[in-house]
């Protein structure tokens, strides 16, 4: 099915999901990546979610991840350019909320892309090749393509797979791993590169 078909069916399937729904799919899906990775001391890049669009919390996911003593890091969405910045959070992180209804840190320290080791990425729907249908703005592709090529991305999401994607071009950044409520699902990139962050 092409992206922007599945740009919309999402959407609207996510906006009829109660919000005790999300919660419960959010917890399972995080529980999976603690369970199958190694995270203590990692920098990882994680999304502040847009409430109002029915993303995955990932509150409680961040807590832990500050307990590990991991270095935590999310996006800030700029216009003109249309374009994202990096920067570390931690604890006393105090935020507002931007244009989008993103929560957006108010003191920044700047994280160059190169030194993430693993990236949550939200996501409307994605196949079992890695390719992942977002917003259609492409942020996450600059961004991803701007990564060490090491660093490993994780997809999100409150839905199984579709069985494919069709659209998908040379400047789209296949995910690595995907994490649903029930299961994870590997690329073959991603399995080249099990032994440096999975668990065994």
């Amino acid at each position: 099915m092409k992206k922007e078909d599945l740009r919309r069916e999402y959407k609207l399937k996510r906006s009829q999901l109660a919000s005790s729904e999300i919660k419960s799919c959010s917890e399972q899906i995080f529980q999976l990546i603690k369970s199958h990775f190694r995270l203590h001391n990692k920098t990882i890049h994680i999304f502040l979610p847009i409430a109002n669009f029915n993303e995955i919390n990932t509150a409680s996911f961040i807590e832990f991840l500050f307990q590990l003593k991991c270095t935590v890091a999310t996006s800030i969405t700029h216009v003109n350019p249309l374009g994202l910045t990096h920067c570390i959070i931690d604890e006393n992180t105090t935020y507002e909320k931007d244009k989008f209804g993103i929560p957006c840190p108010i003191e920044r320290l700047a994280i160059a892309e190169n030194k993430i080791d693993i990236v949550i990425i939200p996501l409307l729907a994605f196949d079992k090749k890695g390719a992942r249908v977002g917003y259609g703005k492409g942020l996450y592709d600059r961004f991803l393509a701007e990564c060490n090529p090491n660093c490993i991305k994780i997809g999100v999401s409150l839905f199984e797979p579709t069985p494919s994607i069709s659209g998908v071009d040379k400047n789209d950044v296949s995910l690595d791993y995907c994490a649903t409520q029930k299961k994870f699902i590997l690329s073959k990139r991603f399995e080249s590169l099990l032994s440096l962050i999975v668990k065994q």
